[in-house]
């Protein structure tokens, strides 16, 4: 089966789900329902962080508050997609264009196939890998108790994450409704990000895909040259395209930029948040199904910050490869005209492709590095006051 599109199939399903895809009916009725319940969820949780404000449950508090902040990094993902959906509509409609021009050559199906089959293997294996983690995150306590049948010093039934209702929830039925009601909507919440993690990977693979496809054209730019009559049309195309790749590249930038701030903010203070768990847990001696938790959400939230900033930096290197590709470029052999487009394709490509944080940082490995020294300083100073 040919691919004729970047984005997979799951992926699809997903963003239809989330009321971004252009075309769905009653897209707002989905996307309201999503972010309204994961307001109604806010604000119980919300209500336990302020019912267990006290010096005494800190490490409890902090427990509670890292799931608290990443379904509040959830609403204002969700918020942000639907801001800049007319944004993402004009991004399907450049890549579907531009899958109609390169089926036309083989060696550009070839090149945007590869990424594309990059771009489902990582949208597939994210999405399916993340949800695990997530579901033995939420279960695994119970799941460990009950095989070693270790007794609970807590009699009261627990929740998959802190929350708090201001009704009896202790009662049969109504306990296992609310515990799978809570543990599918969690899931849910992880769906979401990785759907739009995968998003973000699958669009930079399409540009860079494009941007692969012009530095293969310069490699060969002589030699079509020398085949054509006239190279204003062959010059034309990769202007064309070069101006199509810049274009598609602010726009990713502008649909990302919001949900990247987001990241980077409430990111850095979950990662805080789970190192100050950590160091408490080592010290008092907390339960080891606690520090287990927290190891695996410090992790998850430390691959979810390095992924789009691995993005950012790949889009950034992938920009570079134009300018070099078209030095690289046999343009001695060429006519003093030619020579100077080539020169002013150079210059436009000193325009670096890059996605921000709400334009204030560029996102980078430098700038991970920057987050997870900042992390290490504090949970070191922690350590070293407590």
């Amino acid at each position: 089966m040919t691919i004729t599109s970047t984005i997979s199939p799951v992926l699809k399903i997903g963003l239809r789900f989330l009321g971004i895809w252009p075309g769905v009916p009653y897209s707002i009725i989905y996307w309201l329902s999503l972010t309204l319940s994961t307001i109604i969820m806010q604000y119980f949780q919300y209500w336990y962080i302020i019912k267990h404000l006290k010096i005494s449950e800190l490490s409890n508090l902090i427990d509670g508050l890292t799931v608290t902040l990443d379904y509040s990094l959830t609403i204002f993902k969700l918020i942000g997609l639907w801001l800049h959906r007319r944004v993402f509509h004009q991004l399907l409609a450049a890549m579907d264009n531009d899958w109609r021009e390169c089926i036309k050559f083989d060696q550009h199906l070839y090149i945007m196939t590869i990424n594309a089959n990059i771009s489902h293997f990582f949208s597939n294996a994210i999405l399916s890998v993340v949800t695990i983690f997530a579901i033995f995150y939420l279960l695994g306590e119970y799941v460990i108790r009950f095989v070693f049948l270790i007794e609970d010093q807590n009699d009261t039934l627990q929740f998959p994450i802190k929350i708090y209702f201001p009704f009896e929830t202790q009662q049969w039925l109504v306990f296992e409704f609310l515990f799978v009601t809570i543990f599918f909507h969690v899931i849910l919440q992880v769906c979401v990000l990785c759907l739009i993690n995968g998003l973000i990977f699958t669009l930079v693979l399409h540009v860079s895909g494009q941007i692969d496809i012009m530095c293969h054209e310069f490699k060969n730019i002589s030699k079509s040259i020398f085949l054509h009559k006239s190279s204003a049309t062959l010059f034309g195309m990769l202007i064309e395209r070069h101006n199509r790749i810049i274009s598609f590249s602010e726009n990713i930038e502008k649909f990302f930029s919001f949900i990247a701030l987001m990241q980077v903010v409430w990111n850095t203070l979950v990662i805080c948040c789970l190192g100050f768990i950590i160091i408490i847990s080592f010290h008092n001696g907390t339960d080891v199904f606690i520090t287990i938790k927290t190891i695996f959400a410090y992790v998850a939230v430390t691959f979810e910050v390095f992924i789009i900033c691995f993005i950012g930096d790949h889009l950034r290197l992938k920009g570079e490869l134009i300018a070099n590709a078209t030095y690289d470029s046999l343009w001695y052999n060429m006519s003093p005209r030619q020579n100077k487009i080539i020169l002013f394709i150079i210059i436009r490509s000193q325009k670096r492709l890059i996605i921000t944080a709400g334009k204030m940082m560029d996102m980078s490995l430098e700038t991970f590095t920057n987050i997870m020294k900042a992390s290490v300083s504090y949970a070191s100073v922690l350590n070293a006051m407590y």
